[in-house]
């Protein structure tokens, strides 16, 4: 009532969930892909509306851009914290194509989110098309510090120079999340996996 001394907040209270849109979010161009999930969908899935999303966004670009912040942070970034660990190459790469092959679960999808919009770069947004690019590099970049390594320890050979070693790992296992995404057999994918990365081992099994 006016005049009772009370002080309303202007406008109407803030009830956007930001954490649960961006999980929407990433799970819809998870399991679909960034161009065929439109915001329409987006907004019935998380239960928002079209304007409170690009209040809280800015645009289409940024959303994609905010969710593929959170799921570098959430997946990719333990995936890739794997080859920092003072491990065999065999346990690593073991670890690295497990997770490529792995089945769909209701909970976690098969393949892998910056591979299927890699795919699409082109079709991607300015911010967006950006961050997909300087995540492969940061994946490039940790293959080649970890190829590195395991070389001076002389658990693998090296048959070209080290940065297009680095580009031909991260090239098959996009390829690989691809394929499984696309619905082949994990097994026949994972012996496909031993068979583009046998070159990289060392016969003679020193440093092992």
């Amino acid at each position: 009532m006016a005049g009772d001394g009370t002080k309303r907040p202007r406008g109407r209270p803030k009830t956007f969930d930001r954490d649960r849109t961006l999980d929407v979010a990433i799970d819809s161009y998870w399991r679909g892909s960034a161009d065929s999930v439109s915001v329409n969908e987006i907004c019935r899935r998380a239960n928002i509306s079209k304007p409170g999303l690009y209040r809280e966004f800015g645009d289409e670009d940024h959303l994609m851009d905010a969710a593929l912040t959170r799921y570098s942070e959430t997946v990719l970034g333990p995936v890739l914290a794997t080859v920092t660990l003072d491990r065999p190459f065999g346990e690593t790469l073991d670890s690295l194509i497990d997770f490529v092959t792995r089945v769909e679960t209701p909970e976690f999808p098969s393949g892998c989110l910056i591979a299927k919009m890699r795919s699409i770069r082109w079709r991607l947004g300015p911010v967006t098309g950006s961050h997909v690019d300087e995540l492969r590099d940061n994946a490039v970049a940790a293959y080649t510090a970890w190829l590195q390594q395991c070389a001076d320890r002389g658990q693998v050979e090296l048959p070209a120079p080290i940065d297009v070693i680095a580009t031909y790992v991260d090239s098959q296992l996009t390829m690989m999340l691809t394929r499984i995404s696309a619905g082949e057999d994990p097994r026949v994918v994972r012996a496909h996996a031993r068979l583009a990365f046998a070159p990289l081992t060392n016969p003679t099994g020193k440093g092992s």
